[in-house]
């Protein structure tokens, strides 16, 4: 009897710190920067059987199986928690079973609202900092470090407290369509870790996301984006810093090549004037707008992308990288085109592991839940990172979803025989599997966006749901 009540008091320990997982992603963020974590924020927790890293673990688990909820999330945790009694030198004995959480998930629920939504941000940091040291010098681009920043939007339920939080397009009538957040965020170039991203409602303009990021930048670091974020106040910002950016020229900016300085084959540098006070962008105040140098030297690029069998296209980019000895135009060229990374990174996270689309009620559960999707996407990175480097591959060529997939089959038996030289073999091989799975590199490829599989022919809700429901009663009654 004594043998049973002392392994119920370890089962119970083990339950509140939390099941560590594999080791290969305990290692990139396992409980002591949990803990860390949570002090950082000012929580205090009790020792039960949802810490804040048993938590953490189980909501990794709900978003690694892509469209999982709450109950089979903690249908794996326990699995995962009986098998640890079964292990050998645990107690493999059927009275150790009342000591695990009820299989309820509420309680599941409960504890991921009172972990504090700075711990998650902590976490996705914690891990997206450490791949970028892993990463280092070795893959900057002419000795320096490039970021890629973009935006992306995420659908919720319709609830009354996550409209009122997020809203919803305008062109979706009340009732009838679905609260959407927006999601700006920075990718380290040469990992593709995401270091912070700004959770915003609907309606607030991404410059305004992308501006809060600025204190993440360190001198001499280059920005990559799209042509939303070419304006004079983001570049003379950057330029303040000591940064740099490259931006595909906006489209009301002029293409005339006859103007300003020519440096080299469709390469000049062009004198840009601060806007007027009457024509500032709207969110710039008259303080910021002074503040702004009265004209900028930026330089304007102009190359051609061809596929065969199709009319080129002709990309205009504007730079600060003004020394074309030392950026040729070949190379911002190139680096331009890495541009589509980021793209495909949020297609990772939003369609692999199933950001697209969140099932949290409150908008506390929604960041958080974008939070975690960010954090099981570095934590996925640093794997393909590892399997790079032992195997000799590049980085960007491997498959996310087929590195997703991997760890879903190879994470219980990973977890089952950690710190064992069983373990150990199966660790080595998800590596190799991982390393194996190269996406072929495939330039200037076209895709159609179309969905080949039609819908159901149901008809579409045009009113709220409650209205019509009343409209069918009417219809059922009288029939």
């Amino acid at each position: 009897m004594a043998s049973i009540l002392q392994g119920r008091k370890v089962l119970k320990r083990r339950i509140a710190q939390g099941s560590q997982g594999p080791e290969l992603l305990s290692g990139q963020f396992g409980a002591q920067e949990a803990e860390e974590a949570c002090r950082q924020e000012g929580y205090v927790w009790r020792e039960r059987s949802w810490g804040p890293l048993q938590t953490l673990w189980t909501f990794l688990l709900q978003v690694l199986h892509a469209g999982s909820s709450c109950r089979s999330a903690v249908a794996m945790a326990l699995g995962q928690q009986a098998a640890e009694a079964a292990l050998p030198g645990g107690v493999a004995s059927s009275e150790v079973l009342p000591s695990l959480p009820s299989p309820d998930p509420s309680a599941y629920c409960q504890a991921r609202q009172r972990v504090p939504l700075g711990v998650f941000e902590r976490a996705v940091r914690c891990v997206g900092q450490k791949l970028q040291q892993r990463v280092g010098q070795a893959h900057a681009w002419l000795g320096r470090r490039v970021w890629l920043v973009d935006g992306t939007t995420c659908s919720m339920p319709d609830t009354p407290e996550l409209q009122a939080a997020f809203g919803q397009p305008t062109e979706q009538a009340p009732g009838c369509g679905f609260p959407v957040a927006k999601v700006v965020a920075m990718f380290c170039w040469a990992s593709g870790a995401v270091l912070e991203a700004v959770i915003s409602p609907w309606r607030q303009h991404e410059l305004h996301s992308w501006r809060t990021l600025w204190g993440l930048l360190q001198r001499l670091d280059v920005v990559v984006a799209d042509r939303l974020y070419c304006t004079y106040m983001d570049l003379a910002g950057l330029v303040a810093r000591g940064c740099d950016g490259v931006f595909r020229l906006h489209q009301r900016r002029p293409k005339d090549f006859r103007q300003g300085k020519r440096l080299g084959k469709d390469d000049r540098l062009i004198t840009w004037r601060r806007p007027l006070k009457h024509n500032r962008p709207r969110g710039l105040s008259v303080r910021q707008w002074r503040r702004l140098p009265e004209t900028m030297a930026v330089r304007v690029l102009r190359f051609r992308t061809g596929v065969r069998g199709f009319r080129s296209r002709c990309i205009y980019v504007a730079t600060s990288l003004l020394d074309p000895a030392a950026y040729p135009l070949e190379r911002i060229a190139a680096l331009y085109r890495d541009r589509w990374m980021i793209e495909l990174r949020f297609r990772d996270i939003k369609i692999t592991l199933g950001m697209d689309v969140l099932r949290g009620k409150t908008p506390d559960v929604v960041r958080k839940e974008i939070l975690m999707h960010l954090l099981a996407y570095n934590l996925l990175r640093a794997l393909m990172w590892q399997a790079a480097v032992q195997h000799g591959k590049d980085l960007h060529r491997l498959s996310f979803a087929g590195t997703v997939d991997r760890l879903n089959a190879f994470g219980p038996y990973l977890w089952l025989y950690r710190r064992t030289s069983k373990g150990d073999a199966m660790i080595a091989l998800l590596l190799r599997c991982i390393a194996g799975d190269a996406v072929p590199d495939r330039p200037n490829r076209i895709e159609p966006r179309a969905a080949k599989r039609r819908p159901k022919q149901y008809a579409r809700l045009n009113q709220p749901r409650h209205q019509l429901r009343r409209v069918l009663q009417r219809e059922a009654s009288r029939s």
